[in-house]
């Protein structure tokens, strides 16, 4: 199988930051969504059915493509991209956010910046400085008070805990998408990760038929927008923003999300978060702001 060499014509910034604002939207929008129906349909249900919807719509554009093939050597990382971007990742946000009001959700897994500079020290890419070891720590108390733990003792409850997991597999999909899109286009790599994805989450699942016959059409209308909006589309975006911004840039964006996620969780919801997860969720955005402004870590010169 010949490997494709990724186009990357010249584009404006401003379309890029314009697909990043985007996607912030649209995932802090996701998180309500996610909310709304998780009581109405199961955990691993829910994930079977938005990425069944994902895999449908993305298909539909790769055979539109001329159904552009990996090199055999890239699939092992393509399907890891897949079960940690999608499967793990989807499992954690459902199962936590059936316990998890979507602000609390949202603020908690706004660590993941902090996370995938963890990831590029331990691997040697990334060197940081003092400011951003501060931030680091910063952002850390911040997700110990959303989690939690401080009213509860050493231990996250179950509901945090899966999120936070979630935060930990979103940090590892950054890191996999940035070093594949290196030599794929995002688009194809999105579609194959989705589609490793939804095979990931069918075992999951039950009865998806008598689940899909059952859901109200409000239920339905949510799932679309999950399916096709933060799913198919975001991530494709977020892979082609991922091509053309330093990945420190990129990540920094995303401490943003929660304060849609609190917006639109208060307007659509009535969801009013508590004052230690308030408390936790701005000493963690605290944080990444440190990382990324004072403190940004420089790549290794030799780092790919």
């Amino acid at each position: 199988m010949k490997e494709t060499t990724p186009q990357t014509p010249t584009v404006s910034l401003r379309w890029v930051y314009v697909a990043m604002g985007f996607n912030l939207v649209a995932w802090g929008m996701s998180w309500v969504n996610v909310r709304a129906i998780v009581h109405e349909v199961g955990s691993g249900e829910l994930g079977a059915l938005r990425y069944l919807i994902a895999s449908t719509v993305m298909l539909t554009v790769w055979l539109g493509r001329g159904r552009p093939v990996p090199a055999l050597r890239d699939v092992p990382l393509i399907a890891l991209l897949g079960i940690f971007g999608f499967t793990l990742y989807n499992l954690g946000i459902n199962f936590g956010e059936r316990t998890v009001d979507a602000c609390t959700g949202s603020m908690l897994i706004s660590c993941v910046p902090i996370l995938v500079v963890l990831f590029g020290v331990l691997s040697g890419r990334e060197q940081v400085t003092a400011f951003a070891w501060l931030g680091i720590l910063v952002s850390m108390l911040g997700v110990a008070f959303t989690s939690g733990v401080f009213q509860q003792g050493l231990a996250f409850n179950q509901g945090t805990a899966f999120i936070f997991g979630s935060a930990v597999c979103a940090a590892v999909q950054t890191v996999l998408s940035k070093a594949l899109t290196k030599r794929y286009a995002a688009i194809d790599v999105t579609t194959w990760a989705i589609l490793f994805g939804t095979l990931g989450l069918l075992p999951f699942s039950h009865d998806l038929p008598g689940t899909a016959a059952r859901l109200t059409p409000h239920a339905w209308g949510h799932l679309l927008f999950l399916g096709v909006v933060p799913a198919a589309l975001c991530y494709t975006l977020w892979a082609w923003v991922l091509q053309r911004l330093p990945i420190t840039t990129v990540m920094g964006s995303v401490y943003v999300i929660p304060l849609f996620s609190v917006l639109f969780g208060w307007a659509i919801l009535g969801e009013q978060p508590g004052a230690a997860a308030l408390t936790g969720g701005l000493l963690t955005l605290v944080g990444v702001a440190i990382v990324q402004t004072l403190g940004a870590p420089k790549a290794k010169a030799d780092a790919a």
